[in-house]
């Protein structure tokens, strides 16, 4: 069986082609989940800040003796508000990262595609190579068998039967 090595390496070009559009992909998705978990992020550290905020208002109102007994419930009571919304965004924040690492290893697996397609194209190509220089070589032997031949054969008539 003659394996046509120009249609092979043609056939592992578009197969490095594909992968090459893999990893584009894989990597606009990866960016996109690493940005989602800055956003994430963000949140959860502006929810902790609006919590700071709140102590800091609270405090300030404490020490200016202008808060009563149910303001000060209040105050704690919207406190257990913020901290909900704190775990809240630190869900998400754990969502986005688990994502953006699944990405991350998405992208990882067809960046190793990508690798094996390249080198399965560069043997594709050796190969192509080695049996063009075969082809050469061989008609090279023919060549000069034929020119060794043709030399007998008119040695052959040259000489005096």
């Amino acid at each position: 069986m003659s394996v046509d090595w120009k249609l092979l390496s043609d056939v592992r070009e578009r197969q490095k082609t594909a992968a090459m559009g893999v990893v584009a992909r894989d990597r606009a998705a990866a960016d996109e989940s690493q940005v989602q978990l800055r956003q994430a992020e963000a949140a959860q550290q502006q929810q902790v800040q609006n919590k700071l905020r709140h102590w800091e208002a609270t405090r300030g109102a404490l020490s200016g003796g202008q808060v009563s007994m149910a303001e000060f419930r209040n105050a704690g009571a919207w406190s257990g508000a913020l901290d909900a919304q704190i775990a809240e965004a630190g869900q998400a924040t754990a969502q986005a990262a688990r994502a953006h690492t699944e990405r991350e290893q998405v992208l990882e697996e067809s960046r190793r595609q990508l690798r094996a397609a390249y080198g399965e194209l560069e043997k594709a190509q050796q190969m192509q190579q080695r049996a063009r220089a075969e082809r050469v070589h061989l008609q090279e032997l023919r060549l000069a068998d034929a020119n060794e031949e043709s030399t007998a054969q008119a040695w052959a008539m040259r000489r005096p039967a």
